[in-house]
């Protein structure tokens, strides 16, 4: 168990939890071939990246070159960095691709030729592809975009890895089967591109790496490599898609209650936006919360008592609902644990994080 001091917000986590759902998804992978190169941004810790290493993994995903640059410092010689290139970054990535066997990602022909003129070290690149979420990438049908740009980098220090995608449309589906319809979509667009261009490039691959989909589905036909992230933790957006039981949520936030006001049946907590962000899920009736409430006792969350929700957030304080006996009991000096939204940005948020 790792933590910091409780007379203030503290980021904790649960590494029997965390190792099992780490051990879980390598199995996963080995069992379908797939190569397993996990996102490291949800923990963002050396010392976590030692448990990964304890099921055999030597190559990992990160989401900004900040990041990739510590890593390569921590002893990772292998990584993606999974956001199309940032020119205005050059200097950092050429650093970065001569020490280390970088990949980059590119979807833009001007992204592809810059690099492709002024990188003087060899390095990897995949072509983000748009299979949905239309975040970034490009359409699986703008050939004349993928074909320009692997134009761009021929005779290059860049090396065509293939085509890679990030379906994050899945953590805004309905139920378990609009997460799978999901991924066969993507991994459909993927293995066609893959078809298309492997005469000329054998060794390209597909990758994918949304945690909804890496969690439920069993099916991973077409796609070569996986790169979940946020499955080491889990959250509460994660257990309400889901995407695991409660008891594999490795990560809470352990938070004094400050103030209690029963009769609006609300309490104040010492944890805010700047502990837990303002990320949000919707209940049935339309109102967004931004965690739940549960016991916290010798050292651990418990199971929830009930529907006790953060409803409000300050920048420090966060107002919760209290639903259940247990949370109209609580007094002001108790310790609550709050379950997330998105375990990712709680751990980012955590300036003092247990194991960075």
């Amino acid at each position: 168990m790792y933590t910091n001091n409780y007379n203030e917000p503290s980021f904790q986590i649960n590494e029997d939890i965390c190792r099992s759902n780490i051990r879980k998804m390598a199995e996963k992978a080995r069992a379908n071939q797939l190569i397993f190169r996990p996102h490291f941004k949800t923990h963002q810790s050396l010392a976590v990246g030692e448990w990964f290493r304890d099921e055999g993994v030597a190559a990992i995903t990160v989401s900004s070159v900040k990041m990739a640059r510590f890593f390569a410092d921590g002893g990772w010689k292998d990584i993606t960095i999974a956001f199309p290139a940032n020119i205005l970054q050059f200097d950092e990535i050429s650093k970065l691709a001569s020490e280390i066997r970088l990949n980059l990602l590119f979807d833009m022909k001007e992204q592809a030729a810059f690099f492709a003129r002024n990188l003087r070290y060899k390095a990897g690149f995949y072509i983000k592809t748009d299979t949905g979420y239309h975040r970034s990438g490009v359409d699986p049908a703008d050939t004349d975009t993928i074909n320009h740009l692997l134009a761009e980098v021929s005779g290059s220090n860049l090396k065509f890895k293939g085509f890679l995608t990030h379906s994050g449309h899945t953590y805004h589906a309905n139920d378990r089967d609009e997460i799978l319809a999901i991924h066969a979509h993507s991994s459909k667009i993927l293995s066609n591109l893959k078809q298309s261009y492997l005469p000329g490039y054998p060794e390209i691959i597909t990758s994918t790496g949304d945690t909804p989909s890496c969690s439920i589905a069993e099916n991973f036909d077409g796609i070569d490599e996986i790169r979940p992230g946020n499955f080491v933790f889990y959250d509460l957006m994660q257990w309400k898609l889901g995407s695991c039981n409660y008891e594999e949520i490795a990560a809470a936030v352990v938070c004094p209650v400050i103030s209690v006001y029963p009769s609006r049946r609300e309490a104040l907590l010492y944890g805010g936006a700047v502990h837990l962000s303002k990320e949000s899920i919707y209940m049935r009736d339309g109102k967004p919360v931004y965690g739940l409430i549960v016991p916290f006792s010798e050292g651990q969350w418990q199971a929830p008592e009930g529907d006790d929700y953060i409803v409000s957030l300050s920048q420090e304080h966060g107002i919760f609902r209290m639903s259940s006996k247990w949370a109209n009991g609580l007094k002001p000096g108790d310790l609550v644990a709050v379950i997330p939204v998105h375990s990712c940005l709680a751990a980012d948020l955590s300036t003092s994080c247990f194991t960075r």
